[in-house]
């Protein structure tokens, strides 16, 4: 079962998987909500979403592609989705949020 939260609820994790949430969704990284901190903390038996800066997406083709090899980890070991949470804002270009959907689809299918 997935929770759909806004900002940091990281302190109701423990609470949530008690209660049998095996999943979050977004894991809004301007809030502090880091997927690679949190699945060592959590392990695998937490299921995350999210986990994309979209302050990262803002700046160049190069920060965006560092800040998806950061993610590649996670990928590999699963149970992870990388996502922006809710909305892309607007200073992020056309181009770059191509990219970046182009970028990711190449991490997801091992191609990064």
């Amino acid at each position: 079962m997935f929770v759909e939260t806004d900002g940091n609820c990281e302190a109701l994790f423990r609470l949530l998987m008690d209660a049998g949430v095996d999943g979050i969704w977004p894991l809004e990284r301007v809030a502090g909500m880091d997927p690679v901190r949190i699945r060592k903390e959590y392990g695998r038996d937490l299921r995350l979403t999210g986990g994309v800066d979209k302050m990262e997406l803002a700046k160049d083709k190069k920060a965006i592609d560092r800040h998806l090899a950061s993610l590649v980890p996670l990928i590999e070991e699963g149970g992870f989705i990388p996502t922006v949470d809710h909305t892309v804002p607007p200073d992020v270009s056309l181009e770059n949020i191509l990219y970046y959907f182009k970028r990711k689809d190449d991490l997801l299918w091992g191609r990064f």
